[in-house]
């Protein structure tokens, strides 16, 4: 078994290298010849955070897609760097209008990103990667844990990185914005903003698709397993007519469970808000006896789980749309989202195997604006998180000291 090393146990600080996985090392060329536009500009870097964590990783400006995080590894305290991430970015940005026309997938229109003046953002922001990436490091709220005693209250203010860059597309600059935590943690959303395509008077709804290719290669790019996680509520028992005093608990109700189900082959999955679904990839099948599984201290499989955050569902028909999350085998030169039916046709397996996820999130700007919305667009977001499950053995730096 790979074990997370360090576990519970406190050890002098130890350096390790980031290394990239020979598997996901080998993919690297077969990638940049597929993939077209050269970033525009690109930094690689190793964040570290007071607590001791870091991130090593590249962000790059991209014709045409915006800013793609390539090589992304992450190292909690006295342990090695877990590659995680082999390239993350905007697959279709696809904005139907409600009068059915115009309908424009902007990631195939070729734009170039805005070059971002430092003046614009003081510090502590940093315009990096040749003008066109703005960073961020900045504290968050972790967690709280209160007593009885307040005075031993425990607060934890986290650190993160934040990087964002703009797609300049005609009238809307697209916000491409990814945050890496030191708890292990990815945040990733993206906003449309600008003046409205018919001026301040334009009336028409439309939609803002945003769909993300994730090449995850947790712990490399071999032997990776995706599920579709599923909490499933049994509305046939009837609550108790009334709580019981005086604690206002119900004494009975519906009753509930969480599953995962294992995506055997490539496909699509329509997410469900009453199942809260989400997307967890593993290193490896966990009840498979085909290949080591990476764990923590606690002997508990490592993953990485998808997590939507978002406000409703879009559906057009345009058949890509039409599913919220998808699963295809690695291929380089499958980039564009609008293809995604033709990705799937022949039904690889992918337990086991270089994986690529998709996910859509939506942006809905309705008929009749607000007046707030009529000189520019404030930014409306989607987004989603990746959480880190059975990295750290407990709750990250508990207690704060």
């Amino acid at each position: 078994m790979l074990a997370l090393a360090c576990g519970s146990i406190a050890f002098a600080q130890v350096q390790f290298a980031p290394m990239t996985p020979a598997s996901s090392a080998a993919k690297a060329a077969a990638q940049a010849a597929a993939q077209g536009p050269a970033a525009v500009g690109a930094v690689s870097e190793t964040v570290e955070f007071k607590s001791g964590s870091r991130w090593h990783l590249t962000v790059n400006a991209v014709k045409q897609y915006g800013l793609v995080i390539t090589g992304a590894s992450f190292q909690k305290p006295n342990s090695p760097f877990l590659y995680v991430l082999f390239d993350g970015r905007l697959a279709a940005l696809f904005v139907p209008y409600h009068p059915g026309s115009p309908r424009f997938e902007d990631i195939g229109l070729n734009f170039d990103p805005l070059r971002l003046p430092a003046a614009k953002f003081p510090p502590p922001r940093q315009i990096i990667g040749g003008g066109y990436i703005c960073k961020e490091v900045r504290d968050y709220l972790a967690y709280m844990d209160a007593f009885t005693d307040q005075s031993t209250t425990r607060v934890r203010y986290g650190q993160e990185v934040v990087y964002f860059s703009v797609l300049d597309a005609f009238n809307y600059q697209y916000i491409e914005e990814w945050t890496f935590r030191d708890d292990g943690a990815i945040l990733v959303r993206a906003g449309s903003t600008g003046p409205k395509h018919g001026g301040p008077d334009d009336t028409r709804g439309h939609m803002h698709n945003f769909t993300w290719r994730l090449d995850i290669d947790l712990n490399g790019a071999d032997d990776n397993s995706a599920y579709l996680t599923s909490h499933l509520e049994d509305l046939t028992v009837s609550p108790s007519p009334s709580p019981s005093p005086p604690s206002g608990v119900y004494r009975y109700g519906s009753t509930a469970e969480d599953k995962k189900y294992l995506i055997s082959v490539e496909g699509s999955r329509v997410w469900n808000p009453q199942h809260f679904n989400t997307l967890e990839i593993f290193d490896c099948f966990p009840e498979g006896p085909f290949c080591s599984t990476l764990e923590n201290g606690r002997g508990h499989p490592t993953s990485y789980e998808l997590v939507p955050m978002r406000t409703g569902t879009a559906r057009h028909t345009e058949d890509f749309t039409k599913k919220d999350f998808w699963v295809t085998r690695y291929n380089p030169a499958e980039i564009l989202a609008v293809n995604l039916p033709t990705y799937i046709g022949d039904r690889q397996p992918t337990v086991n195997e270089d994986l690529v996820i998709w996910y859509t999130g939506s942006a809905h700007h309705e008929d009749n604006p607000r007046d707030e919305d009529r000189n520019t667009v404030p930014v409306i977001w989607t987004g989603f998180e990746l959480l880190p499950k059975n990295i750290f053995d407990n709750t990250p730096f508990y207690p704060n000291p």
